[in-house]
């Protein structure tokens, strides 16, 4: 897409995929719009897209940047992708009407209206209005479509508010409410959403055309070329699953094993992975082994080797596989991954890892941890919609996990006893040649596929070690906080190496649901409690990521201590 100002001796940069040319120090009266290529999500329009309408505006409407309007020595902000195409759906008769779709949005901490702001009766409906209709515009591509300049070799820093202002703007989260709970669910910013929206829109109303170029196109490759970059490990080392729970379920019923061979697991491991591992011993006499974690020693441990000591212990000869998670859900204990995956290997175990919570959390290396199989969302920390996921295995254990539900061949061959051929050969080819055959099980919900792409941009657009050092900076005025005030007790290490973006914590005198409802009441604070009277553990957790702004975690320390006062009067 071209904007020109129309002046030949203004300046000129670049927005993301569109080149702005005359940034004019006064009005101009009119701003010529037209496509300079086409989106890839343009796959659903049924005719080309063209200019539709002309605008004024001047640099003034990006007065939402934190900072001075770029001018030609600054680097102009890159976009969020996928921006684009909200512009194109927004402009043809193909358009979704987002306000009104419940895809993936929960109104009671998301908020139509800012939905509304960038759909067909929010947008559109302000093109015919002249000054107002170029706001639109470049609102949209300046606050929830660009990011603010800053040098290429610099990353934000983790306590630049207006940078993190920017950021929490790009999410459509009701104003006035703070969430902290992506450890359950974690809002779409706005790009992702849309991004979905449009490809459902695509699905529904040129079904041809969208499934020829989400299933027999280069997408998918590139998909699963990003996320394995993302994860750090091999494309052929990942798999796209519905959620954390299925790929703990192929990795604990995939391995090979016999009736009383062992499964060490913890009692503060998540029950989606535990019980697999029950269901497991129940039906084919395995046993499962409970590393117990309750103890108030391990809340927090002295140290990380405390919990290699504890693995250690548990192992038999009969021990097939360690099954733990890599953050506890319940306290944001982080466990030493790497060492118990080094540990186990070479004693000759499989090692699964739970990591419901560590992806978009954490900055990531499949490599680096160490581990034989990993098992994560991305509709937490990652935030994209619900129903995603991935299932890493690590390449030379591939041919020793089964696809537990499965649809594709057979020892090469089709349910008739041939070879396949053709497209069919070409498409079994490429699922056959990793972890990928753990997707060969019916029908997917690819608009969900295109949302994880989104996703992954977003992120790599603020660069996930910055998110990383955001989140821990975060989580770490929280519990430094938190541990100043009296009748306050937290369970989080004060050890970064053992603790992250999870805050767990009690307040004496509270129960942990009346807090939950206590903050949201007064405050509209969102976080929860987890708790478990079989094991002795009731405790509150907040989750602070990177639609929590400053403001609004020091609205949560305050709102904390207020609460906690009351009770000591």
């Amino acid at each position: 897409m071209r904007l020109s100002f129309g002046s030949a001796a203004a300046s000129s940069c670049r927005i993301g995929p569109y080149q702005v040319s005359g940034v004019p120090s006064t009005p101009q009266p009119e701003i010529g719009v037209a496509f300079r290529e086409p989106s890839k999500y343009s796959f659903y329009l049924k005719t080309p897209l063209r200019p539709l309408y002309t605008l004024i505006t001047d640099s003034s409407q990006f007065a939402d940047f934190p900072g001075p309007w770029p001018g030609p020595a600054r680097r102009c902000p890159p976009y969020i992708p996928y921006r684009r195409s909200v512009l194109e759906v927004s402009i043809r008769r193909y358009t979704m009407i987002t306000e009104e779709s419940g895809f993936n949005f929960d109104p009671k901490f998301e908020d139509p209206e800012k939905l509304k702001a960038l759909s067909r009766r929010g947008f559109m409906g302000r093109i015919a209005g002249g000054l107002a209709a170029g706001t639109a515009l470049l609102s949209m591509a300046g606050k929830a479509g660009a990011k603010p300049p800053m040098p290429e070799d610099h990353l934000p820093e983790p306590d630049d508010v207006a940078y993190w202002n920017w950021v929490a703007d790009q999410f459509i989260v009701r104003d006035g409410v703070s969430f902290m709970n992506t450890g359950t669910r974690g809002p779409s910013p706005a790009p992702v959403h849309r991004a979905q929206i449009a490809a459902l829109e695509g699905a529904n109303s040129d079904y041809k055309s969208y499934t020829s170029y989400v299933y027999n196109s280069d997408f998918r490759k590139k998909m699963r070329a990003k996320m394995a970059d993302y994860i750090g490990c091999k494309t052929t080392e990942v798999a796209f699953t519905n959620n954390t729970t299925e790929g703990m379920v192929f990795g604990t019923f995939g391995v090979d094993m016999e009736p009383g061979d062992e499964i060490v697991t913890t009692n503060h491991d998540h029950s989606s992975g535990v019980q697999p591992i029950n269901l497991r011993a129940v039906r084919q006499g395995t046993k499962t082994v409970m590393i117990d974690l309750s103890s108030p020693d391990f809340h927090p441990p002295d140290s990380p080797d405390a919990l290699l000591k504890a693995f250690e212990a548990a192992i038999t000869p009969r021990t097939k596989m360690l099954s733990f998670c890599h953050i506890n859900y319940g306290d944001g204990l982080v466990l030493p991954v790497r060492e118990i995956c080094d540990m186990a290997r070479s004693k000759g175990i499989i090692t699964l890892v739970d990591g419901a919570q560590p992806p978009g959390m954490l900055d990531l290396n499949m490599h680096d941890l160490g581990c034989d199989m990993y098992a994560g969302p991305c509709h937490k920390w990652m935030m994209a919609s619900m129903y995603t996921g991935f299932f890493y295995v690590k390449e030379d254990i591939l041919d020793r996990v089964w696809p537990t539900l499965y649809s594709g061949p057979v020892n090469g061959l089709s349910m008739y006893g041939q070879e396949p051929t053709g497209f069919a050969k070409i498409y079994y080819d490429e699922y056959l040649s990793g972890a990928s055959k753990f997707e060969l099980r019916g029908s997917s919900n690819a608009p969900a596929r295109v949302a994880i792409d989104a996703a992954l941009d977003f992120h790599n657009m603020i660069g996930p070690a910055a998110i990383e050092s955001r989140n821990r900076y975060q989580a770490v005025r929280v519990a430094n906080a938190l541990r100043n005030m009296d009748g306050v007790d937290v369970y989080s290490s004060p050890d970064p190496r053992m603790s992250a973006a999870l805050v767990s914590f009690k307040v004496s005198g509270v129960g942990t649901r009346d807090l939950n409802d206590m903050l949201w009441d007064r405050h509209r604070i969102y976080i929860r409690n987890v708790t478990h009277d079989e094991i002795n553990w009731d405790a509150n957790r907040t989750s602070m990521h990177v639609m929590v702004t400053d403001a609004q975690t020091d609205q949560f320390i305050g709102a904390v201590e207020e609460i906690a006062k009351e009770k000591r009067l």
